[in-house]
């Protein structure tokens, strides 16, 4: 009896299989795939509109490839890397994505969605059309001995379509084990629970006699399926098909395990053969593991070479792509902008201190320092000297420096930071300041305005005047009071001093004349003997 229930159950899964087995592949919607023995050729489909299409080819040892395809010009794949190297045989996976390009004015529209970050407007742009979808054909091909082809398996190779073949069904005679052909299995239908007190095996290589070991439950042969068909038939219930796939059914196709979304046609979970130990692992506390069985924190990655986490925005949604890394390893942590040049914009050295880059909640930013008191902070432990280099590449460079005694300097330094043991200037704890050279400045106010008094129009005070408010008010008129021990604009000062240095001159330009008069008058009276 439960010989016969497992034929009838292999009855009907072979139905399913065969139907699977025996399925038109679907056609490519961006391109057409061209194996050939040195090189795989990608050519974009002609009904295609303008847009931009990119190749991503990944195999073993970290082989990988991301290329844009110039308009209209296939992609190609070949059997020896730009060095000159033959790529390493086995599967190599392959996804073309194809990102429609936006006229200038969808452009504009979606730039102003995003501008005001209205994600239901976005939506509303995808309804239009604005927004279209961005398509993308994946497979995989194989390279053997150092060439590419379709074949998974090299003892198939008198027989290509070996894995889209299905069985036949299985026959048998009255005796029902006997090999007498001729009767076909009817199926079997049990109106009550089935408890199968021991392992059971479904599958058309399942033999009399199968050794179980440990399994509980075997699926035996080739297009290996499990299907959940959910018959729900109210709308407020859930009703979505799923299926567990174990590899493709295609020649050529993945060696895999995947969990297929059947009613929304797409394949959301999927490990290939051969992924390391733990690829993903969830522990009792929810943490996820990449690569390990005792992940630390609540996504922990293991890498032999530069742990990488990509962040790719693949223009799907109308924006321009753009992709960043952000990775680590023994010489620094850093951000890699992979879109321009895989330029490398920040980086950190293992060995850090502490609070190295700190941005307080108002905006300050503090090195060295967790509590910064200003826009820029800068603190430095267990030295005397705290500094800051400016430097130009080519040209000179500046460092501002305050030594543990409290003077303040800048000097004109090297690359390195190694200045010329000249001060340009320099402020003591006391406020005595050091100015090498000399200076200038663009603010002068001059008073009543410098030169003006030598205008004709500009009204001199007379001396007497001029002394009278001197002496009156105890301080010249045009520089004003000054505030013993207070603070001098020197810049005002200077102008307003220049104002009264050149009516001293005029004053005195007028005594020479009234001088050489009575002089003269002097002489016309009292004439040299």
């Amino acid at each position: 009896m439960k010989q016969q229930l497992f034929r009838g159950v292999v009855g009907l899964l072979t139905l399913l299989f065969a139907t699977v087995a025996f399925a038109a592949p679907s056609t490519n919607s961006v391109v057409d795939v061209q194996i050939e023995p040195d090189a795989v050729y990608f050519i974009p489909l002609e009904e295609l509109e303008r847009g931009e299409t990119t190749l991503t080819v990944s195999g073993p040892e970290d082989c990988y490839l991301e290329r844009d395809f110039k308009e209209r010009e296939p992609g190609v794949f070949k059997i020896f890397d730009p060095q000159g190297n033959l790529v390493p045989d086995g599967q190599y996976k392959y996804k073309v994505t194809f990102r429609p390009i936006l006229s200038s004015r969808d452009q504009e529209i979606l730039a102003s969605a995003r501008k005001r970050n209205d994600p239901m407007e976005i939506k509303e742009l995808r309804r239009e059309g604005i927004v279209r979808a961005t398509l993308a054909d994946q497979g995989y091909f194989q390279v053997v001995n150092g060439k590419f082809v379709y074949k998974t398996d090299l003892e198939e190779e008198g027989n290509p379509t070996a894995n889209m073949v299905s069985r036949a069904l299985p026959t048998t005679g009255q005796g029902g084990n006997d090999g007498i052909t001729g009767v076909v299995l009817r199926d079997f239908v049990i109106n009550d629970d089935l408890i199968v007190d021991g392992s059971a095996c479904i599958g058309f290589d399942c033999v009399n006699g199968e050794v179980f070991g440990f399994d509980t439950i075997r699926v035996k042969e080739n297009n290996l399926r499990i299907k959940f068909d959910d018959t729900s038939v109210a709308a407020s219930f859930p009703r979505n098909d799923w299926q567990l796939t174990a590899n493709d059914s295609a020649n050529g196709g993945a060696s895999k395990f995947s969990i297929d979304d059947i009613s929304g046609n797409r394949t959301p979970f999927t490990v290939e053969a051969n992924a390391r130990s733990h690829s993903l692992y969830v522990d009792d506390g929810g943490r996820i593991g990449n690569r390990t069985s005792t992940p630390a924190t609540e996504i922990h990655t293991i890498d032999g070479d530069t742990p990488t986490l990509r962040l790719q925005q693949d223009g799907s949604s109308g924006f321009a792509p753009q992709t960043w890394d952000v990775a680590g390893n023994e010489t620094n942590f850093f951000l890699r902008d992979v879109t321009n040049g895989s330029a490398l914009p920040f980086r950190i050295r293992p060995g850090a201190p502490t609070s190295s880059i700190f941005i307080d909640v108002d905006g300050d930013v503090g090195l060295g320092s967790a509590s910064p008191d200003a826009d820029l902070h800068i603190v430095r432990a267990g030295t005397d000297v705290v500094s800051l280099l400016l430097s130009q590449t080519g040209g000179v460079n500046w460092s501002t420096r305050v030594s543990g005694s409290g003077r303040y300097r800048i000097t004109d330094t090297d690359a390195a930071g190694t200045d010329d043991g000249v001060n340009e200037f320099e402020i003591l704890p006391n406020g005595d300041a050091f100015l090498a050279g000399s200076i200038t400045t663009g603010g002068m106010t001059c008073g009543s305005g410098c030169d003006l008094v030598f205008s004709p129009g500009y009204e001199l005070p007379s001396i007497e005047e001029h002394a009278a408010s001197m002496w009156q008010n105890r301080h010249l008129p045009e520089v004003g009071p000054t505030i013993e021990n207070g603070p001098i604009n020197l810049t005002d000062k200077t102008g307003r001093m220049l104002n009264e240095l050149e009516k001293a001159h005029i004053y005195i330009e007028q005594m020479h004349r009234r001088l050489a008069k009575v002089e003269a008058a002097l002489a016309a009276t009292n004439p040299e003997p």
